[in-house]
């Protein structure tokens, strides 16, 4: 296993930045942190995975701090184990059965890989951050988790889904992943090509909710205000709890109550 690990300067929140490429971001704003903490962890120890790692850099500005993972190009990242295990690649995600240049699987398990195809184990950011911090992710293909109240989560994705719990400000934008909130208190801005984005308890005072293929569930409680923009070409979207603000609801499986 490698870990490289960075601490804020100073004590208080922060503005965070994360680029992540490949892996697994897990987010905690917890009210009795300080400062704060990021640690970043592969089971790899050599490789491109553990190189990248090692070679993560941070730079700090008064209360902004920003993380990058460095880019494995063509990376192929390995996920899970046995029949439940997953292959992803910076041009996205496929499952077993699936052909992928340059590798070879025997009984579902890799045992090769051409020397033009770097092969990786996930890349884990654990990060912990004070009270009222804020949040940029921008990945390719990592999962973004949230736990606690952070001010602002923004996230940039390409197949990553993105998780959270409470937020008071959500700017998602993904192609083929997941966005998912327990509770939004402001601003939602929520945007994928394939993937779904369900919240379910919203309570701001704007949501602009769009996908092209993906579904669409949102349910509002009477403290939402100002409007609800709900829209999808070809997926189902269901806005519930929303009468008293007229949403604008729009796709061919549309549903508003």
């Amino acid at each position: 296993m490698v870990e490289h690990a960075f601490n804020a300067d100073s004590t208080g929140p922060v503005v965070f930045n994360l680029v992540l490429p490949l892996g697994r971001a897990i987010v905690a704003v917890d009210p009795k942190v300080r400062t704060a903490r990021v640690t970043l962890r592969t089971e790899d120890t050599t490789g491109p995975g553990a190189d990248a790692v090692r070679r993560a850099t941070c730079r700090q500005n008064g209360r902004q701090m920003s993380v990058q993972v460095p880019e494995i190009p063509g990376a192929v990242m390995m996920s899970g184990s046995g029949g439940g295990s997953r292959v992803t690649q910076t041009a996205g995600t496929v499952a077993f059965g699936q052909a992928v240049t340059g590798l070879t699987f025997v009984n579902g398990q890799l045992v090769s890989a051409g020397t033009s195809v770097p092969t990786i184990r996930p890349i884990e950011a654990f990060v912990t951050l004070p009270a009222l911090s804020s949040l940029a992710v921008v990945t390719t293909a990592a999962d973004t988790t949230v736990y606690g109240d952070p001010a602002r989560l923004m996230v940039r994705s390409v197949s990553g889904d993105v998780t959270a719990q409470t937020v008071r400000v959500l700017d998602a934008h993904t192609t083929s992943g997941d966005v998912a909130a327990e509770n939004v208190t402001g601003e939602l801005a929520a945007h994928s090509v394939s993937g779904d984005v369900r919240v379910f308890s919203y309570r701001g005072d704007t949501a602009n909710v769009t996908t092209t293929s993906g579904d669409i569930h949102l349910t509002a409680t009477r403290g939402a205000t100002g409007f609800i923009t709900a829209r999808s070409v070809s997926g189902d979207v269901k806005v519930t709890g929303a009468r008293h603000l007229t949403p604008r609801v729009h796709s061919v499986y549309a549903l508003a109550h």
